[in-house]
């Protein structure tokens, strides 16, 4: 039924483990854990457990790329991805799965928590009334790859994860399943726990998202994608400020 990935990229073995860990242990079980190292160093057997099926792709060739590589050699009919350093609440893909049935719709999302002072706190919950297209276009309403549960079927006939892109991947598969005329569903009751850490995270990185603009600049508008721009710009500088800061 339910196929888990989870690409992984030089992580630390706790942190791996405990990703691969949390998918294991489901109420629902899922019927593979799937995990797809592109990292520049072999990911740690230890962090590893019996069952998990292991994939060795090129070095960084990118977590779409290997997202989509997993979910084509998923078997199961829907695919759940999870990051190498977030991990899932026990009754995640029940949840998940719940609230897929009960809408009858083929893409669901659930709450991300956020790990501070090692407890976890509410960070982002999609609400139905933010899956819309203008509204993702504007900002990100919770997205991610660590708390989507979509049918394969789906996914592929979207194009699964854009490679192109540096960041907002996950925004822009949202925006494909609007696009193709899907419902997207929310669990606000699935949770994933996400970490800060000194680790790379892709959403670092501001300007990377001038690539999203700019495949979504007809639904923009020239208003809009001029709003978006200095938006983007101004985040930009606020960090390169605040790092000079730090720095001095």
């Amino acid at each position: 039924m339910i196929s888990v990935v989870i690409p992984t990229c030089d992580r630390s073995t706790n942190f791996l483990y405990k990703a691969v860990t949390s998918a294991l242990t489901q109420t629902l079980k899922p019927i593979e854990v799937i995990v797809v190292d592109n990292g520049i160093r072999d990911a740690d057997s230890a962090a590893l457990p019996e069952g998990v099926k292991r994939f060795r792709l090129p070095p960084r060739i990118g977590a779409s790329r290997a997202r989509n590589f997993g979910a084509a050699m998923a078997q199961g009919s829907h695919v759940a991805f999870l990051d190498d350093d977030d991990w899932w609440d026990a009754d995640f893909l029940r949840e998940a799965w719940a609230v897929l049935q009960a809408e009858g719709t083929r893409c669901v999302y659930g709450r991300k928590d956020v790990l501070r002072h090692e407890v976890p706190q509410p960070y982002k919950c999609p609400s139905p009334q933010g899956m819309t297209i203008p509204r993702i276009l504007r900002r990100n309403p919770g997205t991610g790859g660590q708390n989507l549960l979509i049918e394969k079927a789906l996914f592929f006939s979207i194009g699964g994860f854009d490679e192109a892109l540096k960041m907002s991947e996950d925004k822009a598969l949202a925006l494909e399943v609007l696009l193709a005329g899907e419902r997207i569903s929310v669990a606000p009751r699935a949770i994933v726990v996400l970490r800060h850490h000194d680790g790379e995270r892709l959403r670092n990185t501001p300007f990377h998202k001038l690539g999203f603009l700019w495949k979504y600049r007809n639904l923009y508008g020239p208003l809009g994608g001029l709003r978006a721009i200095v938006r983007i710009t101004h985040k930009t500088l606020r960090s390169l400020f605040l790092l000079f800061s730090i720095r001095h």
